[in-house]
């Protein structure tokens, strides 16, 4: 009797008629030919803050911009909560088609090590897209607070300890870390107050339920320019163009701020085919590019500094190994 071939012996025979046929060769042309296809249908822009923010407003300018570019909606879905691993979940459990990406910021780093049980992993359950580049922030304070620099934000804070309200984003979010960087640096106390966005958090500085906020550029300057809030620092190394009065945090003593910031990039779930990454990566960098996408990020601050996948990727490991140091130093607790 003829011994039946086993499974293993099946496949073996199936891939040398492959490689005879030439078909194996041809699976990456195939490949990137399916991606010239891409998309072919609504692609999900996950951001995982409220509306109304930094990450929001710029992925509603990228995201029109690429649905212009493709002939294909694009539709931002704000999934707040968490300081964003609520949104960035529902990214990592998503198909690995390039029809859902999510908006990363420094969150999708500073969580790792500020939340006791992520659901995903950093790293491993992601594909980098493209790093567009970096923002500065702002300390703002409501109009009627009786600060107009840093230094009065310090003596008040020394009289009336836990007095001054500020708004965060979470335990380990960029505005909350430089808060704690300037209760660190100056010896203070002050009172966190958590929200789900940027944009909540400005509208209540703005009514006088908090004090203080670290805010993206892009959410600062027009209530600045409104005169609805006050701008007390710059949190960049040099002072910006659009702000030439307003000191830095160095300049008024306290340089340790500086190491926070916003930054924007987008991802895939892990698996996604490499030709759809390239595509999408070409496809945000030429719409970056646009001049009327170009001059609105000027506007909302944005320091292009490009990066593609694998350089966005070692980004991420350095930024894991420089927020394990600040989350350390200032002793920061999971919850």
């Amino acid at each position: 009797m003829l011994k039946k071939p086993s499974r293993r012996h099946t496949l073996r025979a199936a891939m040398r008629a492959l490689l005879a046929a030439g078909l194996i060769a041809a699976a990456p042309a195939l490949a990137a030919q399916g991606a010239s296809d891409y998309p072919a249908r609504t692609v999900r822009l996950i951001v995982p803050f409220a509306a109304g923010g930094f990450s929001d407003s710029l992925s509603r300018l990228i995201g029109n911009a690429l649905s212009e570019q493709w002939g294909q909606p694009v539709v931002v879905e704000n999934r707040a909560g968490a300081n964003g691993v609520i949104g960035t979940t529902a990214a990592a459990r998503a198909p690995a088609d390039g029809y859902t990406l999510l908006v990363t910021l420094d969150s999708h780093v500073s969580n790792n090590f500020l939340v006791k049980s992520l659901p995903y992993d950093t790293v491993r359950d992601f594909a980098p897209v493209v790093f567009l580049g970096a923002a500065p922030m702002v300390l703002l304070a409501n109009p009627g607070f009786e600060a107009d620099s840093v230094a009065d934000v310090v003596r008040i804070a020394k009289a009336r300890p836990n007095s001054i309200n500020y708004g965060s984003l979470g335990s380990g979010s960029q505005i909350h870390m430089a808060a704690r960087m300037l209760e660190t640096a100056a010896d203070i106390h002050m009172t966190p107050v958590p929200y789900k966005g940027g944009g909540p958090a400005v509208t209540d500085l703005m009514a006088g339920h908090i004090q203080l906020l670290f805010a993206s550029i892009t959410s600062s300057l027009p209530i600045v320019q409104q005169k609805r809030a006050k701008a007390l620092a710059v949190v960049f190394p040099k002072r910006l163009a659009a702000l030439p009065d307003v000191p830095t945090m160095a300049e008024q003593g306290y340089p340790s701020v500086e190491k926070v910031g916003f930054w924007f990039g987008i991802m895939a779930p892990a698996g996604t085919p490499a030709p759809i990454i390239e595509k999408l990566r070409t496809s945000v960098l030429d719409a970056a590019a646009r001049p009327d996408v170009a001059a609105r990020l000027a506007e909302m601050g944005l320091q292009i500094q490009p990066m593609g996948p694998a350089e966005f990727g070692d980004f991420v490991k350095s930024e894991l190994a420089r927020w394990a140091e600040l989350v350390r130093r200032e002793n920061i607790q999971p919850q």
